[in-house]
């Protein structure tokens, strides 16, 4: 499978998460993925319509294992492969962007102590 098959395939196991859609009526969704020594950690945010952000995470871990596909089909001879990405899906034209993180990806780390912060960090521009 190639890059951008993959990337559509992580946007709709993300769309049609369960836990994802329990949310409620969302606008926008932030999801981080983060490749730690050990751990792989999916979770971030989804915008209402009234401008809440909620926090999130997929109740598919499959996703976890596209995200691996994803890095490694973009894996280049030499180079350090990504450690962090931040997808964002606008909710009516089911857009998908991924951004990647190669150097710092505490970058978009969200823990119990920067939960307001990174809501708001990655809250998409209207």
């Amino acid at each position: 499978m190639d890059k951008d098959e993959l990337v559509h395939e992580i946007g709709t196991m993300l769309l049609e998460d369960e836990d994802i859609q329990s949310s409620g009526a969302w606008k926008h969704l932030a999801m981080v993925v983060q490749f730690m020594t050990g751990t792989t950690k999916v979770n971030g945010f989804v915008y209402l319509s009234n401008g809440e952000s909620v926090p999130a995470a997929p109740d598919n871990f499959d996703v976890i294992k596209k995200f691996r596909e994803l890095r490694e089909a973009m894996k280049e001879p030499g180079k350090e492969q990504w450690k962090a990405a931040l997808v964002r899906i606008d909710d009516a034209s089911k857009r998908i962007s991924i951004d990647f993180e190669y150097d710092h990806p505490e970058r978009w780390l969200i823990v119990p102590s920067t939960v307001k912060q990174m809501a708001e960090t990655l809250r998409p521009a209207e």
